[in-house]
């Protein structure tokens, strides 16, 4: 059968560059999207999921104000949601009904994606059982605790497994029976490609037959409102205008989305079938900015480059470029900058590169923003579409498009004519944390 039940292999000796690694299976609940095939339609339709944050989440009242920067208040509640986060199937993962009432909903929504990932690969789930299989999930949000910890009288051994960040990715090597390492990584709004690169680094370096890479964020409490809205990250309009004059912050998400991932030659080998390639991968950090959450444009440009120069792919190749694009002042001019310095005007490409983000569409789903970045570079290959980044009225003026050689389509159009296209994907996290990752065409 296809799967992953073999062993680890020796780590590889002498490979030239990067392993390529396969997905070969994938799943996602996103905003306006419980599945894949949904998440393409809202793409490829030009929806914008963007609402309300639903009103039994927390008393909204009690935390709005709409003046900026008062204290313990937020301007907006807009917000990119999934519906009900806390139906959760407890006894189909074996889980009891009183563990699972203490389970931060982030590894229930996790357990749910991830068998819906394992299905798309035509595994069954019991092969996994007993296997090295890597788990590494990007997470930060720690909302179910915090409102909880009106009540310490309340926490039990229950509370403590289920709402500790680490047993995110513990929760699926236990309920699966997996047993590979298992990593919770916390890079801020880059995690969740942080947590996808150290699984194609485990995989090239034969420490696991397969691995599965994640993120997952969601909306249960109001202080994160309310820190980010008293640092005017926040859009007062509601909505993420990336690369658009218009930007004024970015709208909060929710969701999660999944990858399962092997070495591409034991994907083949395996008949397993593959959705895209990732070709290379790569971290850096800003180092000293002049304020922490600021970028550094020149380290963004540098580790696109040097995981363009790892993959042996020149600007030519590349056919759309997946960005970070949060539409917040600071945030968009720096990446622009990065990616058509590193990527479009340096030579040996015509014309201009399409860059899009599908904040625009769903909101920023912050730790877990870059897999759903990733799934949607993913989706652009396989149908050959680059979906439409909404909100564009004008372009930013900040940003020089032209020398850059970059362009964001305001409309579907159809993907370059590109002999064996290349898709980046980008991923900046506020504390200077950059991740970048090269995905071909399966």
């Amino acid at each position: 059968m296809r799967g992953a039940a073999r062993r680890a292999r020796p780590p590889a000796q002498g490979v030239p560059g990067p392993v390529p690694v396969a997905i070969v299976g994938a799943a996602c609940r996103l905003p306006g999207a419980p599945d894949l095939d949904a998440y393409w339609r809202l793409l490829e339709s030009g929806t914008d999921a963007v609402s309300t944050l639903p009103a039994d989440r927390f008393p909204q009242a009690a935390f709005f104000h709409p003046r900026p920067g008062e204290p313990g208040r937020s301007y907006t509640f807009a917000a990119g949601h999934i519906g009900d986060p806390y139906g959760f199937d407890a006894a189909a993962f074996g889980i009891s009904p009183r563990e699972a009432t203490e389970m931060d909903p982030q590894q229930r929504l996790l357990l749910e994606v991830t068998l819906g990932a394992i299905e798309d690969a035509g595994w069954r789930p019991s092969a996994l059982a007993g296997q090295e299989v890597g788990v590494f999930v990007g997470g930060s949000s720690t909302d179910y605790a915090e409102m909880r910890l009106t009540d310490p009288a309340g926490a039990d051994r229950y509370f403590m497994t289920g709402n500790a960040l680490s047993i995110l990715s513990n929760r699926l090597t236990n309920v699966f029976d997996l047993r590979g390492p298992a990593e919770t990584i916390d890079t801020a709004c880059s995690s969740s490609l942080v947590a996808l690169h150290a699984a194609c680094r485990a995989l090239a370096e034969g420490q696991v037959p397969a691995a599965i890479a994640a993120g997952v964020q969601l909306l249960l409490s109001p202080y994160a409102f309310g820190g980010f809205s008293r640092a005017g990250m926040l859009s007062p309009s509601g909505r993420c205008r990336a690369f658009d004059a218009a930007a004024d912050g970015y709208v909060r998400a929710e969701g999660a989305g999944v990858v399962l991932l092997k070495r591409l030659d034991d994907a083949l080998r395996d008949g397993d079938v593959v959705r895209g390639v990732i070709l290379a991968s790569g971290v850096n950090s800003a180092g000293r900015t002049i304020g922490l959450a600021l970028p550094n444009r020149a380290a963004q440009a540098r580790l696109i480059g040097r995981v363009m120069a790892e993959a042996g792919i020149g600007p030519a190749r590349l056919a759309y470029f997946e960005a970070h694009g949060t539409g917040t002042l600071a945030g968009d001019p720096a990446e622009a900058w990065a990616i058509g310095t590193a990527a479009a005007a340096a030579g040996g490409r015509a014309a201009p590169l399409p860059v899009g983000s599908a904040k625009t569409n769903i909101g920023h789903l912050e730790p877990a923003s870059g897999i759903a970045g990733l799934l949607k570079a993913m989706l652009v290959l396989e149908r050959g579409i680059i979906p439409a980044t909404l909100h564009q009225q004008a372009p930013n003026p900040r940003i020089d498009f032209a020398a850059l050689n970059i362009r964001v389509p305001a409309a579907a159009e159809p993907l370059p004519d590109v002999e064996a296209p290349v898709a980046g994907v980008n991923s900046f996290g506020f504390g200077g944390t950059n991740a970048c990752v090269l995905l071909g065409a399966a």
